[in-house]
């Protein structure tokens, strides 16, 4: 986990100077987390800025390059040192304005070396919706930072922004679209040999396309990278960005937004632009909410293009994070500046700030967290817009509801919160906004504040009798809020609503910022102290936990980690309803076996309780370890082999106990098993079962004779399944043999091919009596047809034996042969 910087400008000007606020946060996988430093400044006044920005960009353009903005006509036949000098004064500058007098920025400079690793990962996103702000080479004003932090790298960024509602993607392989426009005076060949060499990577490539095939490919198709290269450039005036697709076709974002938004609905997340002149083309699609975008800030010489995208691409499919790996490749394009300038100021990130780290393999769609594998646990609920799990512990209704919290239609809400009562979490946000100031008023009141504890106000606007606050985190010592203050929490808000006289409480599911507790540790700490609550003596009658979804607001799109809980949460409950059952059959075994003296059995049963309880305790333990790789999430296949311990374990005391019990079997049992495996009458089986009344052991004793015959027919089911299906392998292999000397003859025109009404046929002359199917894309355009088959021609066949000739080489007979038999003649 590394660190990302907010570094945002929202007001100011070069002559008046900018407001300046930074914010450190840790950088979660799971989200945007709230930030441990906060700090405001100001940046002076400094007008020469725009004057210098206006020179050097002036002296860059006019040099003699091959370049992919929007025309390729642009050659100057002589070079100056005028661009050199204009970077230089460019980035002194910047610099100077970076190590400014200004007493408040320098606190957010000294915050920038004291709150920081030098070894960890660092996104700085500059947010700003100054247009003046945007274009600037912003890696020269933090040039003396990024020296010092060398996995750290910038990004543009908007101050406000959203997300959209992301489909869940289902393969791992990464799809990704690439359009290669007009290539006019520039060679787009290297970026595409690139994009083939890509590793666990399905490319779709579009070759100046019009506008209805990109439309029709964003459209109808799921894409996880968006890759374009050729020419493109911006509106000056308006920043809005334009593609050239091919000699003619100049296309806007504006024009194809509803196909994009599309696109990133069902899982777009990165956009790269491998052309001239950006800018404009990563506002407009920040605008539309996508991930992350890499565009070039300027002119892009052609050869800097070819490096890039190949260090870029090997860097991030070797699974760098993007951040890292853009600097990488900007940092490889240093050897080129003496033949092109400025190549290292070029690649530019522009970030939506809602957006998760990205690497390769989450682009692939696989888990953040390696340590907690979906696919092995329960499947998120598909009906989850409605209620999603619902039980009955002791007298007590307990629910597991998707829904928001002020709409579940209960007496108490419970609230998590911090220390200093910031009231920042998405869900404390919300209770206020709802429900009123009386809340905030009612907390302002209270001067003792300490983790753990729970503070009580009224509902204010909201349709309930009270909520309960709880001190669940100091974002200072974020180490301490772990397991036993959850538990403490939990207990005490269900304590607390009982001695009130409450009936009902509900629950969100805690998910402080920051917090180093995983989610499936927070599920497993709920449902524990719920479920031990409720078993005891308690007048609630219901307990509701929430799964109130804050990161997306579509009520069709679960959070990941809402998912996960409840996940985990089932699972608990699931095994715990499990055990009470064995355990319940395990009492009633004993009882049987205790009046019927089976003392052998006795010591049988106990020895599995005993195993049980060890289980379900190892169980919730090593769900509430650091390691999360202890913890055996198939628990229905760790009770099995319980029993098979007990079964198998060669130790004499398991040993001794087995074997008395083995001998304890009736000899009734036997011989109602001689009887029984002749019957086919129902009555009469049952009629014999009844003899043994009781007798458990008897009964195992027969289901064992059972198991051994059921055991033995399949054994010789399996023995006769493995040689039919050697046969259907050899079959296959005969028709594969066949099918590629089918393909050889029609190659060497041997098959001829004629018309019988609608169906059309291929006249093959060797083999009498085949049908043989033959994938369509094997054959050429005039076979492809719905149905294909290959019959013999009888006449040429009965001449071909009569003559003595070998029909399997019919194809290798000499060519007058052929005209005589009737058989096609081989052009030469």
């Amino acid at each position: 986990m590394g660190k990302l910087i907010l570094f945002k400008l929202e007001s100011g000007s070069f002559v008046n100077g900018f407001d300046v606020s930074l914010q450190i946060c840790e950088d979660n996988p799971d989200g945007i987390t709230h930030p441990f430093t906060t700090i405001t400044g100001k940046l002076p006044p400094c007008q020469p800025i725009t004057q210098h920005y206006q020179q050097w960009q002036e002296s860059y353009r006019s040099l003699h390059q091959k370049v992919r903005l929007g025309s390729s006509k642009q050659q100057v036949t002589h070079v100056t040192n005028n661009c050199q000098v204009s970077a230089s004064q460019l980035k002194e500058t910047l610099r100077n304005w970076y190590h400014c007098e200004i007493e408040s920025f320098g606190k957010i400079r000294e915050k920038l070396l004291t709150e920081l690793d030098t070894q960890e990962s660092i996104r700085l996103l500059i947010q700003t919706n100054i247009k003046e702000l945007r274009f600037l080479p912003w890696h020269l004003f933090f040039d003396s930072f990024l020296n010092l932090y060398h996995k750290a790298e910038l990004a543009i960024a908007p101050i406000e922004y959203s997300t959209l509602n992301i489909s869940l993607k289902e393969s791992s392989q990464i799809k990704i679209l690439a359009i290669f426009g007009n290539s006019q005076g520039i060679n787009l060949k290297p970026d595409e040999e690139v994009l083939t060499n890509l590793k666990k990577a399905e490319i779709i490539t579009l070759t100046n396309p019009s506008r209805q095939e990109l439309f029709s490919h964003l459209y109808e198709q799921e894409w996880d990278l968006l890759f374009f290269a050729g020419h493109s450039g911006k509106n000056e005036e308006t920043w809005q960005g334009k593609l050239y697709l091919n000699e003619e076709d100049i296309i806007t974002v504006e024009e194809f937004n509803h196909a994009l938004k599309q696109a990133i609905q069902k899982g777009l997340k990165l956009a790269i632009f491998n052309s001239c002149d950006g800018l404009g083309l990563a506002q407009d699609l920040v605008a539309l909410h996508l991930s992350q975008i890499i565009v070039m800030g300027e002119i892009i010489p052609d050869i800097v293009a070819h490096v890039f995208i190949k260090e870029f691409l090997q860097s991030f499919a070797d699974n760098q994070p993007l951040y890292l790996a853009v600097r990488k490749a900007r940092e490889k394009l240093q050897p080129l500046e003496t033949q092109f300038p400025c190549a290292t100021w070029l690649p530019i990130i522009c970030q939506n700030p809602a957006s998760l780290p990205l690497t390769w393999q989450n682009l692939q769609g696989l888990e953040i967290n390696p340590d907690f594998s979906p696919s092995k646990l329960l499947k998120t609920p598909e009906n989850f817009t409605n209620l999603v799990f619902e039980t009955v512990i002791a007298n007590t209704q307990l629910t597991l509801e998707y829904n928001s919290l002020i709409n579940c239609n209960v007496e108490v809400l419970v609230n998590y919160t911090d220390i200093d009562l910031s009231m920042s979490e998405d869900i404390a946000r919300i209770l206020l906004i709802k429900g009123g100031k009386t809340i905030s008023k009612e907390l302002e009141k209270r001067k003792i504040k300490q983790l753990g504890q729970i503070l009580t106000t009224g509902g204010g606007k909201l349709k309930v009798e009270g909520i309960f606050h709880g001190i669940i985190y100091d974002y200072q010592q974020p180490e301490l809020t772990d397991v036993n203050l959850v538990k403490t929490i939990i207990n005490r808000c269900l304590t607390l609503a009982d001695s009130s006289g409450f009936n009902s409480i509900a629950f969100p599911v805690f998910l402080p910022q920051n917090s180093l507790l995983s989610i499936e540790k927070i599920a497993v700490t709920f449902a524990q102290e719920i479920i031990n609550y409720l078993q005891g003596n308690t007048k609630l009658e219901q307990v509701k936990v929430i799964l109130q979804n804050t990161s997306n607001l579509s009520k069709n799109i679960l959070d990941e980690r809402l998912s996960r809980f409840y996940r985990q949460f089932k699972q608990f409950l699931d095994l715990g309803a499990e055990f009470n059952n064995r355990i319940l059959l395990l009492e009633e075994l004993k009882r049987i076996y205790q009046q019927r003296k089976m003392e052998s059995s006795i010591n049988i049963l106990n020895l599995y309780q005993e195993n049980l309880s060890k289980f379900q305790e190892n169980w919730v333990n090593n769900n509430l370890q650091q390691n999360p790789n202890l913890l055996n999430r198939d628990y229905h296949q760790s009770l099995e082999k319980i029993s098979y311990k007990i079964n198998h374990n060669q130790e004499t005391k398991i040993d001794n106990i087995v074997t008395s019990l083995h001998q304890n079997y009736h000899e009734k049992a036997g011989e109602i098993w001689q009887q029984l495996i002749n019957l086919n009458d129902e009555e009469e089986i049952i009629y014999l079962f009844e003899k043994l009344d009781r007798d458990i052991d008897g009964f195992a004793w027969i289901n064992d004779q059972y198991e051994l015959a059921i055991i033995s027919v399949m054994a010789k089911q399996k023995k006769i399944n493995e040689m039919l299906q050697t046969q259907v392998e050899e079959l296959k292999k005969g028709q594969h043999l066949l099918q590629q000397r089918l393909l050889y003859l029609h190659q060497q025109k041997i098959l001829n091919k004629k018309e019988e009404g609608n169906e059309r046929n291929l006249i093959f002359r060797e083999y009498p009596k085949i049908n043989v199917k033959v994938k369509p894309e094997e054959l050429p355009q005039e076979y492809r047809v719905a149905k294909i088959t290959y019959t013999a021609d009888k006449k040429a066949l009965k001449e071909a034996n009569n003559k003595g000739i070998d029909i399997s080489k019919i194809a290798d007979i000499d060519p007058n042969l052929k005209v005589k038999f009737g058989f096609k003649t081989v052009n030469s």
